[in-house]
């Protein structure tokens, strides 16, 4: 009976913790951890606002640049309009073209002006838009006017045969035929000098 007495071992204390170390299981506190987030939050968003703003800039289309006025599309009309269509000059290859060209100005007396051009001359091309517009001309006053082009080099580089056939040496060339024969050739780049020969061959005493 007097070991019945004796105090026996507890378990409870490992199995439940006191209640004084209760507040020691309780997370950090959330005040600095909500601090963190909402600064994150704030610096994400400003972060994409202004990733949004640059991609707004870089997809312009307006053509401007920051500090600088946008283009004017209206300027940019105008000069269009001030430049002949390509399609006003005809272009020709071979030998027959130009052969069907010449059989229309001896049934019509119309005068054909023939411009020889390479690709790769600057005068070829300063007198290029002076020659469509003369040809924009003459069409609204009703000249009879046949427009045409030809470039010396073919496709493979080399001269071509209606180049080859006319001895052509210099560009830019202007041909002028009238009733179907050649009346006139020079080599230049003033259009005035061009706009002279039109006017001689297409006046009432020709």
């Amino acid at each position: 009976m007097i070991g019945s007495f004796l105090p026996l071992p507890t378990t409870s204390g490992r199995s439940l913790p006191p209640r004084a170390t209760t507040t020691t299981t309780l997370p950090f506190p959330r005040s600095p951890l909500r601090l963190r987030r909402r600064r994150q939050i704030r610096v994400s968003v400003s972060s994409s606002s202004s990733s949004e703003s640059n991609e707004e800039g870089a997809g312009s289309t307006n053509g401007s640049l920051p500090g600088l006025a946008p283009v004017n599309g209206e300027e940019e009309e105008e000069e269009d309009d001030e430049s002949c269509p390509v399609e006003c000059v005809t272009e020709f290859k071979t030998d027959e073209e130009l052969g069907r060209f010449l059989e229309r100005s001896r049934a019509t007396g119309a005068l054909v002006v023939v411009d020889f051009f390479r690709p790769s001359c600057g005068s070829c091309k300063y007198i290029e838009q002076g020659f469509m517009k003369l040809c924009k001309g003459s069409g609204d006053h009703g000249s009879p006017v046949i427009f045409l082009k030809h470039n010396v080099i073919d496709e493979y580089d080399e001269q071509s045969e209606v180049a080859e056939r006319l001895r052509i040496k210099v560009v830019p060339l202007f041909h002028f035929y009238k009733a179907g024969v050649l009346v006139e050739s020079f080599a230049t780049r003033d259009k005035d000098r061009i706009t002279a020969a039109i006017a001689k061959y297409t006046s009432p005493d020709e």
